[in-house]
């Protein structure tokens, strides 16, 4: 599934981050833009992003190689602009507003809110080692993402202990956490042994393995 890039360019202009008003030639080049990068998900999701060429990618956005250009000199900058997106929505699936914080259902469904986020960016979980070739810049950025959307899951588990739905020691959460998201990043790597196909079915083999490092601390299950 891509990314609804016109919603989230609404949202920003919104938040005050780009013009409120744009000229129709501009208005233009934003949609071909955003039409270049939810082409460029869809096959690096599909095949991966050291598979897919650039030409591929003007042809399935309905432009020529050098228009392309004009916008994306090469797949780093195309990386680095789709995770832009990936970082937005990797933090509002952190930072989602929670139901009734002492039902077991709404932990259950802040769960599979990330596991609907790595299926629409598969290739930032599956494509690491690519990733890093393509892209050293993003290491930094990762980094940082991953210390902001850890701290919501901290905000979570907090809320869960506090509505007695989990009996753990400080240092068991952190250990918890950094588990979760070792088995989060490299999960799809390991459950195709490096291949690249993964179908919407597998999210329930991968959301068990999480659930299987919680379920020692759950109270009641």
């Amino acid at each position: 599934m891509a990314p609804d890039l016109a919603v989230a360019d609404a949202a920003a202009t919104q938040a005050g981050n780009v013009p409120a008003a744009k000229s129709a030639p501009t208005r233009a080049k934003s949609a071909t833009r955003d039409r270049v990068l939810a082409v460029s998900l869809e096959l690096f999701n599909e095949r991966g992003i050291d598979r897919v060429t650039t030409a591929e990618i003007a042809e399935a956005a309905g432009i020529n190689e050098g228009n392309l250009y004009y916008y994306f000199q090469k797949k780093e900058q195309l990386a680095l602009a789709l995770f832009e997106y990936f970082a937005a929505a990797a933090l509002a699936t952190a930072d989602q507003a929670l139901g009734d914080p002492a039902a077991p259902e709404t932990y259950a469904a802040y769960n599979r809110g990330w596991f609907a986020l790595m299926w629409d960016y598969r290739f930032f979980y599956r494509d690491g080692g690519a990733l890093r070739a393509v892209a050293p810049a993003l290491r930094e950025r990762l980094i940082e993402l991953t210390r902001r959307c850890q701290a919501s899951v901290r905000r979570v588990f907090g809320l869960m202990r506090a509505n007695g739905l989990m009996r753990a020691t400080d240092e068991e959460v952190e250990a918890l956490i950094a588990n979760i998201w070792i088995v989060s990043s490299y999960w799809m790597d390991f459950r195709h042994g490096g291949g690249w196909v993964i179908a919407p079915s597998d999210l329930e083999w991968g959301q068990r393995q999480v659930d299987f490092l919680c379920r020692p601390y759950l109270i009641g299950r």
